[in-house]
């Protein structure tokens, strides 16, 4: 199997399994939000926003370290596994120990209290499982995660309906998360000691100072990152309530159901791209390519979802979240950033630049949390929105000027500007009111982007040659 057909292998395998994952969570989460209201919805949001802050000290940037070093050396898992594990145990202490301090600082009430302890529980658990999720991916075995994401998700679901069937508060509903994932860990742990090694004997002191000192600035940049990424909802619950992290949380949900087509793509040519660290040739190759699919996907998805973001909310979560439109028609945007940031947070680890990606997460973080404390007591979560965007805009612009000159410098006006042209103009005839149903209006608008893009010759003869080469079989 050659280096494409590997890639296609890993992205379609966890393609699919994101895809059944996040309609399920989409589904859960819409009747959640309905069932819970604005407020008791806002919690849940809140507190998963905290733990999953606070989470980062349960990993410390270990996770990417360990798909690093064992995609470039299988013999290395057993060392790995041992070693993380043992340490994870004492940063998942670590990590509940901080978010009992933090929470009984503040005068919140009873219940979001208990909601937020049982879904630290869920963060540390989880933690565990992002350590054989690494170890899966290092391996290029993508079907094991993807099969713990539908047990994760399917489980979650069938807590949510059991619960509104019998009237359950938002406790029940933190427990679900909580149980979901117990029942995910012993999967991954029944799979790994099956069809790998865990030797305890491997346990060594000396390998911990080393990994925690090479995994250092990416643990950083997580911190710098989740806090960029959440801050925002923290800040929201402290200085609006629970109820605008609800309006906002609800736009904010629908964003994370699309962030999944980069981070399955990214996932999936991580082990790829670190193999090929120091092949400049074969790396410059994907990240240009990479680049340019990205842009063609992300920016309809942004055009088309503004367009159509009433009746997207209307649908989903009823009148009562209309305040939600908004929100989603300024979020959307940090879309075409993302499929980018993520590409480019992918690149820079596997050729041992993550200084860099802890530089470019300390820019945003700091601004995106200055910002957000200026502008949300003025504007509420409609700030919180347009500072994401501008928050992503900026990681992206920096990470490009990073890689201009460590991979190669793309010329962006070429790539950008067929997409770019192709998306106004199905823009504007999606804006002509045609009186069809909108999801009928959706799809034919993205048939239409298509069609614009063979018209405008987007697409080269290397990429229908890619295309062709995923069915050839030789050596890489």
């Amino acid at each position: 199997m050659n280096t494409l057909q590997r890639i296609v292998k890993n992205t379609g395998v966890f393609f699919i399994a994101q895809v059944i994952t996040y309609l399920i969570a989409f589904f859960y989460t819409i009747n959640m939000a309905r069932y819970l209201g604005a407020e008791g919805f806002g919690i849940l949001t809140f507190g998963l926003s905290l733990v999953m802050i606070l989470g980062i000290i349960a990993d410390l940037g270990l996770s990417p370290l360990v798909v690093r070093e064992v995609s470039r050396n299988k013999l290395l898992t057993s060392q790995y596994a041992s070693n993380v594990m043992v340490l994870k145990t004492f940063l998942s202490l670590a990590s509940i120990f901080l978010l009992v301090v933090i929470i009984n600082t503040q005068s919140y009430p009873p219940l979001l209290v208990q909601v937020v302890y049982m879904l630290g529980l869920w963060g540390a658990v989880n933690s565990f499982s992002l350590l054989f999720y690494s170890l899966f991916q290092a391996h290029e075995k993508m079907e094991y995660q993807s099969i713990s994401s539908i047990i994760n998700s399917v489980i979650i679901l069938l807590g949510v309906i059991f619960g509104i069937i019998q009237g359950f508060g938002v406790l029940w509903f933190a427990f679900i998360y909580l149980l979901a994932g117990l029942i995910v860990l012993v999967y991954c742990l029944v799979i790994y000691c099956t069809k790998f090694k865990l030797n305890a004997r491997e346990v060594d002191i000396g390998f911990w100072k080393t990994s925690m000192l090479a995994a250092l600035p990416l643990s950083i940049a997580s911190i710098f990152s989740i806090i960029a990424f959440r801050v925002d909802v923290v800040l929201l619950s402290f200085l609006q309530g629970a109820t605008a992290v609800g309006w906002y949380g609800a736009a904010y949900k629908l964003i994370e159901c699309l962030m999944f087509v980069p981070m399955v793509y990214s996932a999936a040519i991580f082990p790829v791209v670190s193999s090929f660290h120091s092949l400049k040739k074969s790396l410059d190759l994907i990240y240009q390519k990479s680049v340019k699919y990205s842009i063609i996907i992300g920016l309809p998805l942004a055009a088309v979802t503004t367009i159509f973001s009433q009746d997207i909310i209307n649908l989903l979560y009823g009148s009562s979240y209309s305040a939600s439109v908004i929100a989603l028609q300024i979020l959307i945007w940090t879309i075409p950033f993302l499929f980018l940031t993520y590409l480019f947070g992918t690149i820079l680890i596997s050729i041992d630049k993550q200084n860099l990606i802890l530089k470019t997460t300390g820019i945003t973080m700091s601004f995106n949390i200055i910002a957000n404390l200026i502008l949300i007591p003025h504007y509420s979560y409609i700030a919180a929105s347009w500072v994401t965007v501008l928050t992503e805009a900026m990681g992206t612009i920096i990470c490009i000027y990073y890689l201009s000159s460590h991979i190669t410098t793309l010329n962006f006006r070429k790539i950008l500007i067929k997409p770019l042209l192709a998306t106004v103009i199905m823009a504007a005839v999606l804006l002509i009111k045609t009186g069809l149903p909108f999801m009928i209006s959706i799809i034919s608008g993205f048939i239409l982007y298509f069609v614009l893009l063979l018209l405008f010759k987007t697409f080269t003869p290397d990429d229908f040659d890619l295309i062709r080469k995923i069915y050839v079989k030789k050596n890489s």
